[in-house]
């Protein structure tokens, strides 16, 4: 029975308990004492960057490059292109948002398609009369 009760001591706590003697009292357990000072205010935040701002592309812009690249369908992107441009460059200057290179891209390439047409129709006007004679 004794090596029982040994190993119920052992097993509960993992280590072994001190045997109780009868008729001694245990003292009680030390008063905690008044509570600390605690913990204060709040760190302030670490320092972080501000955060990245993506620009924003004017979409007049890309209408604009879209229509002057696209200007040999029957010219009316062509011009299209020419007049979204310049309405992109107002909006982007007075914005300042992204998007003046696409912007000149479809002024560009839009006046392209339409001096090409222009120097086409007097090609084909010039060998005409040509031909007659």
């Amino acid at each position: 029975m004794r090596g029982a009760a040994s190993r119920e001591r052992v097993a509960a706590t993992g280590r072994a308990r001190p045997l109780a003697v009868p008729g001694a009292s245990v003292p009680p357990p030390p008063h905690p004492g008044p509570p600390g000072p605690g913990y204060g205010p709040y760190p302030p935040p670490p320092y972080y960057y501000p955060a990245y701002q993506q620009r924003r592309t004017n979409s007049m812009s890309i209408a604009s490059m879209v229509c002057g690249i696209c200007g040999f369908i029957y010219l009316i992107p062509a011009v299209l292109g020419i007049i979204f441009g310049i309405v992109a460059l107002r909006q982007i200057n007075r914005d300042k948002t992204d998007g003046r290179g696409m912007a000149l891209t479809g002024i560009i390439t839009g006046s392209l398609w339409l001096i090409g047409f222009v120097v086409l129709i007097v090609a084909v006007i010039t060998v005409g009369v040509d031909s007659r004679q």
